[in-house]
C-alpha cells in the first residue's frame, strides 16, 4: 500500500490548472496502484473541494506525520525550498511538477516538465522527465481524442471558445471578443471567465460561463479555441482542436512560440498592449491559411499513453 500526497492550490483567484493536472495523475495512480491512498493538501475553494471529494480523494489541511515512506507530488509556483527539504528529511519521496525549471534541486527524486521541447529550457538531470510524453490528460480528454482520431477532420467553424485563464490580467478577453465579432458572423461564442461583464456582440451570440468541471464536454462542443497561453493550448491540441494563443507572460509566450513553430498552436502575441486590430489580422490569417496545418501535427505530437507514462515514473519513485 502506498500513500501519494498532492500539494497544490486551486481557486478562481489562482486558477484551476494545477489541480486539474494533479487530479489527472491521481486518477491514473488509483487505477494503476492497488490499495493506494491519495490525499490533497493546499488551499482550495468550495468548487475545488467538491471536485476532489467527488473523485474519492481525501483532503488534508496540513502535511501529516506519516510513519511510512510516502510520495509527495508538488505543483505550485510559489513554494520555498525549505518545504521540500522538510519532506525529504522525514524520509519521504519528493516529486515536483516544474514547468519553468525553478525547482532544480539535486535532492529531488523526480522533476516533471511536460512542456513541448522542455529539454531546451531545462538543465536536465537524471531526475528529469521532459516533454509531451509525460503530459497528464484526463480520461475524458483521452476518450475525446480517441473518438476524433477515428473521424475525418471537420472544417466547420460554428462555435468558438475563448478561455484566457484564471487571471486575465490585461483584460485581453474583451479585445479577443471584439476581434472575433469583426471577423465572424452568426457564430456561437463561449467566453469561459470568472468575470461577469456585460459584453455586446453585433454579429454573433455570446455566452459567458463560469469555470466548469466538465471541460471535455465543452471542448467537444466547439470548433476553435482562443486561449491565454497556458495549459489550454495543450489540451486543445490533444483534442485535435484548432487553437491559437495570446500569452499572458513572457514565459508562456516562449512556450507558445515553440508550439507554434511545430504547428501545434498559432501565436497571437503577448496580451500586454495588444490591439484589437492586431488580433483581427492575426486571427484572420490563422483561420484563412494556418488552421489546416495544425491537424496532422496534433495527431502525431501527442500520445494517448502520456498520463500513464508519467504515473509509471512516479510509481518507480515510490518503490
Amino acid at each position: 500500500m502506498s500513500d501519494f500526497l498532492f500539494y497544490c492550490n486551486a481557486s478562481k483567484k489562482t486558477g484551476y490548472g494545477h489541480l486539474s493536472r494533479c487530479l489527472n495523475i491521481a486518477r491514473e495512480i488509483s487505477n494503476t496502484v492497488d490499495k493506494s491512498t491519495v490525499h490533497f493538501i493546499g488551499e482550495f475553494d468550495s468548487f475545488s473541494k467538491v471536485r476532489i471529494n467527488n473523485l474519492g480523494f481525501k483532503l488534508l489541511s496540513t502535511i501529516p506525520q506519516l510513519k511510512q515512506t510516502s510520495v509527495f507530488i508538488f505543483d505550485n509556483y510559489a513554494l520555498e525550498k525549505k518545504i521540500f527539504i522538510d519532506v525529504k528529511e522525514k524520509g519521504h519521496k519528493v516529486c515536483i511538477i516544474d514547468d519553468f525549471d525553478q525547482y532544480n534541486y539535486d535532492f529531488v527524486d523526480l522533476i516533471i516538465n511536460f512542456r513541448f521541447n522542455a529539454h531546451k529550457f531545462c538543465m536536465q538531470t537524471p531526475a528529469h522527465r521532459l516533454g509531451l510524453e509525460f503530459f497528464s490528460f484526463s480520461q475524458e480528454l483521452t476518450k475525446l481524442r480517441t473518438e476524433k482520431m477515428m473521424q475525418p477532420r471537420s472544417e466547420k467553424l460554428d462555435t468558438v471558445l475563448i478561455f484566457i485563464g484564471g487571471d486575465d490580467r490585461y483584460r485581453v478577453a474583451n479585445k479577443v471578443i471584439g476581434a472575433v465579432d469583426q471577423l465572424l458572423t452568426n457564430k456561437k461564442i463561449f467566453l469561459l471567465s470568472k468575470q461577469s461583464d456585460h459584453i455586446n456582440m453585433k454579429h454573433n451570440t455570446l455566452e459567458i460561463v463560469n469555470f466548469v468541471e466538465d471541460m471535455p464536454t465543452l471542448y467537444e462542443s466547439v470548433d476553435l479555441v482562443i486561449n491565454g497561453g497556458g495549459l489550454t493550448k495543450y489540451e486543445s491540441g490533444y483534442c485535435l482542436l484548432p487553437n491559437c494563443a495570446v500569452s499572458q507572460t513572457s514565459e508562456q509566450h516562449l512556450d507558445t512560440i515553440e508550439l507554434a513553430d511545430a504547428n501545434l498552436t498559432f501565436d497571437l502575441g503577448l496580451a500586454d498592449g495588444i490591439k484589437v486590430a492586431e488580433l483581427v489580422d492575426k486571427i484572420k490569417l490563422f483561420i484563412d491559411e494556418k488552421i489546416g496545418m495544425q491537424y496532422e501535427a496534433m495527431k502525431t505530437a501527442y500520445t494517448l499513453s502520456s498520463t500513464n507514462c508519467l504515473v509509471k515514473e512516479i510509481i518507480k519513485v515510490s518503490k
